[in-house]
């Protein structure tokens, strides 16, 4: 017997693997991963963004290559979800041809912020380290546990990194999200910040320390958290204009804008002139006649009122009446 290995593959866990080729095993990269190579993303890497972000293949080449830009200075892999690019309407564009459609956001969530945050501070020597988070209520009184059942009013996160301290305040009513609930009648506050309100807030503080922190990583950035308050008011802007749409498809706009409080608003609306055509006219009131003294009639004195004389009753005739009476 000797003691060279075997040329026969081994087999290991249900996989066979060759020994004598397990130093050469190199990983290849993926179809869509980005190349030192590379410039900005190629059409296999935008098919494959518009699969993780709708409506990403409509953003302008432009707006691609600052989202490739900020991919490849942070080191988040977009097709793993930690960064992406997330487009919104601009409600100015109606009014100014100059604003454009769309806002694009770069965004990532709070371990993202995390990973960059971390990673410059390593390449610059300098360690990281956080404070006590401190939460507020309403009065101003400050808790190192949030336990209450109630919203906290605001949550103070400080990121110290080196000698220098970053700390932040994020306020409950600057970040909240809320939304408008027909069954409600009135607006409230969105599922996750009504389940979560401590959470939801001290990640909204944690990113704003990290990026005072890190400003030259983390400029232009947010975190998921920080862009929901925009989110839901861009659905109540868009439920609007779809009832201000649908408004005017009926013929209802006209009518609101005419300054009569709404009351046209019946002779405006589809199939309301047969429902008037079938209804009768109601007489309208006559005013009475002017009465006028028939010696200001004579001499002319009498005042022109517009108004035709009222005409003279007129004198029963004995005929009638005498034919009444033998009828009685």
């Amino acid at each position: 017997m000797t003691d060279e290995p075997s040329a026969e593959p081994a087999t290991v866990e249900g996989a066979v693997v060759d020994k004598t080729q397990t130093a050469s095993l190199v990983v290849r990269p993926s179809a869509v991963v980005l190349r030192a190579d590379q410039t900005e993303f190629d059409a296999r890497q935008i098919g494959a963004l518009a699969m993780i972000s709708p409506g990403l293949a409509q953003a302008p080449r432009a707006q691609l290559a600052i989202f490739f830009h900020y991919c490849v200075r942070t080191g988040l892999d977009p097709f793993a979800r930690q960064i992406y690019m997330i487009g919104r309407n601009n409600w100015k564009a109606a009014d100014d041809p100059d604003e454009p459609e769309k806002i694009w956001t770069i965004q990532t969530g709070i371990d993202g912020f995390r990973t960059v945050a971390h990673r410059a501070a390593a390449k610059a020597g300098e360690p990281v380290s956080y404070e006590d988070t401190v939460y507020y209520d309403f009065e101003g009184n400050a808790h190192d546990v949030w336990l209450a059942k109630a919203y906290p009013a605001a949550v103070k996160v400080a990121v110290l990194r080196g000698n220098s301290r970053f700390p932040f305040i994020a306020r409950w009513d600057e970040f909240a999200p809320t939304y408008y609930d027909r069954k409600e009648g009135g607006y409230v506050v969105a599922k996750m910040w009504r389940q979560m309100p401590a959470h939801m807030v001290r990640k909204c503080a944690e990113a704003g320390s990290l990026r005072m922190a890190a400003p030259q990583d983390l400029s232009g950035l947010f975190v998921d958290e920080e862009m929901m308050r925009a989110d839901a008011e861009a659905v109540v802007r868009e439920a609007e204009d779809v009832t201000r749409r649908l408004r005017a498809a009926a013929g209802l706009e006209a009518s609101d804008s005419s300054g009569d409080g709404g009351k046209n608003e019946r002779a405006d609306t589809p199939g309301a002139e047969n429902q008037d055509a079938a209804k009768p006219a109601k007489p309208k009131r006559k005013r009475p006649a002017k009465k006028v003294d028939p010696a200001e009639e004579q001499d002319g004195s009498a005042v022109d009122s517009g108004e035709a004389p009222a005409p003279a009753p007129a004198k029963r005739k004995p005929r009638k009446a005498a034919a009444s009476r033998t009828a009685s």
